[in-house]
């Protein structure tokens, strides 16, 4: 028998290689290089090469749109490419509804969220899952002493989950009541392998929030602090209570991030307060620290570049009270605190604090192990520690310093870390010009610029008109007039 879902993977592939080809073709018809090409539409060489590669990939609509207008195809190319990502769609569609079908046959496995007011889950294909404690339980991943909860895994996470995400809210279809989540609330016992597999839960979400657009993740892990919020309100023991007020504080502050990528810095300070207050009630000095951590990210505009709003006093202060209790804290929130530290320095061009700052983090980098790198702290490691490092040679107007730094960050970031990537080249692009590569640091500015409003990160996009506001003193030039038109079209568009 047929499988639909893999014929229609095997169209859209067939179609997207298509277009690849056809874009190919139309441009050696036309006598141009790639980055011929790339030049008359005002985008990068590189992506000239994506679009023509035969991976199955979609190029975005915007560049397949300029593609189409540089080699005047009159609309073919974005026909074939509206084509194949209707095939995409729906296959996803399809592979919903597969999920859904499965919930009836004993291996479905579910996320934990909260629809209505009411407990319920959400249905992920259970071949790509795995479970705390072991391989594939029963409906909703039950095991026959307690309400258990399946952990998903990261690739669950960027099909399913991401994709439910993706159109805004939770599609009724596809929850359905789960009695063993409704069964823990009523009991008030949650035991160490439900707190494990929530845990679990909490940090893959958090560990996605470098590389999925913010908005759609914003969805899953709201939806899962209702969860938590739920399990906590029905805890009866106390230190069972203290440890779900934990994992409730870390998946505020994981909202909060998403919050802020989105622009909503009212709420983002909000969920940050939350987690430090909860800190208080359940005294908890670890919590307490991470909430401080990235509250001062929020306060200090030299961290954040969200804009006037930002106070660096206030993010130092922050910054202090959480170095204070470093030592019930993972090396790499430690890394983090420095390196923040080292920024609000930079911006206050206190060079030797900066170094001093810098220099402590580095030792802190040097002490992560695997077991550091979860959750909100997934992304620390060296590379990151030099994308900081290359925005305080920027600060501190040593753009040669920091042009190194952060080719080296750029060079060693994986596709996981789009957003970290991304501000790297954002700071990249003004050291760039500062270093008097005009044309070259606009055009990266502009690419970044472009990913940046493509997967909806508002922070990232505040980031990068903090950058064009450097370039005012050569308003006049023509790469800086050129990036403001393509600036200009992207917000139209």
């Amino acid at each position: 028998m047929n499988n639909p879902t893999s014929e229609s993977e095997r169209q859209s592939a067939t179609i997207a290689d298509q277009l690849a080809c056809e874009i190919k073709l139309r441009r050696q018809a036309a006598g141009l290089s790639q980055r011929q090409l790339a030049a008359k539409i005002r985008y990068t060489r590189q992506y000239v090469g994506m679009a023509e590669s035969q991976d199955a990939v979609l190029p975005s609509r915007e560049l397949v749109a300029a593609l189409d207008a540089g080699l005047g195809a009159d609309g073919a190319l974005v026909a074939l490419r509206a084509q194949a990502h209707d095939v995409q769609r729906a296959t996803r569609m399809r592979n919903r509804s597969t999920a859904l079908e499965d919930t009836g046959s004993g291996t479905a496995v579910m996320l934990p969220v909260i629809v209505d007011g009411r407990v319920a889950s959400l249905p992920l294909d259970p071949h790509i899952v795995g479970l705390a404690g072991g391989g594939l339980a029963g409906p909703a991943g039950k095991s026959e002493d307690d309400g258990d909860f399946s952990v998903i895994d990261r690739r669950t996470l960027l099909t399913h989950g991401i994709a439910v995400a993706a159109t805004g809210v939770l599609d009724p279809d596809l929850i359905r009541n789960s009695d063993p989540v409704e069964a823990v609330v009523r009991s008030r016992h949650v035991s160490e392998r439900t707190l494990t597999s929530f845990a679990a839960v909490t940090r893959l979400l958090a560990g996605q929030r470098q590389s999925i657009a913010p908005d759609a993740l914003l969805t899953l892990i709201s939806a899962h602090r209702n969860s938590v919020t739920a399990l906590f309100r029905s805890a009866a023991d106390e230190r069972v209570k203290n440890q779900i007020g934990f994992l409730l504080g870390e998946t505020s502050i994981v909202a909060s991030r998403l919050w802020s990528a989105t622009g909503d810095r009212s709420m983002a300070l909000a969920s940050c307060a939350f987690a430090k207050r909860l800190a208080d009630d359940i005294r908890d000095p670890a919590l307490g620290g991470i909430a401080r951590i990235f509250e001062s990210n929020l306060r200090s505009d030299a961290a954040t570049l969200i804009g006037s709003d930002g106070d660096i006093v206030d993010g130092l202060q922050l910054l202090g009270e959480a170095a204070a209790v470093a030592d019930v804290l993972p090396p790499s929130a430690q890394a983090r605190i420095a390196a923040e530290q080292a920024q609000a320095f930079a911006v206050l061009e206190l060079a030797r604090e900066c170094r001093e700052a810098l220099a402590r983090a580095r030792r802190a980098v040097d002490e992560i192990a695997e077991p550091d790198q979860t959750g909100l702290f997934s992304d620390w490691n060296p590379t990151r520690l030099m994308v900081y490092e290359g925005t305080c040679w920027l600060l501190l107007n040593e753009p040669r310093k920091a042009i190194s730094a952060l080719n080296q960050a750029i060079s060693t970031t994986t596709a996981d870390n789009r957003n970290v990537a991304l501000a790297a080249r954002v700071d990249l692009a003004s050291a760039h010009v500062l270093s008097g590569e005009l044309e070259e640091g606009c055009r990266m500015l502009g690419d970044a610029y472009e990913n940046l409003v493509a997967m909806g990160n508002s922070r990232g996009i505040e980031r990068a008109q903090r950058a064009l506001s450097r370039l005012e003193p050569w308003k006049t030039e023509t790469p800086v007039r050129e990036l403001r038109e393509r600036i200009e079209t992207l917000k139209v568009s």
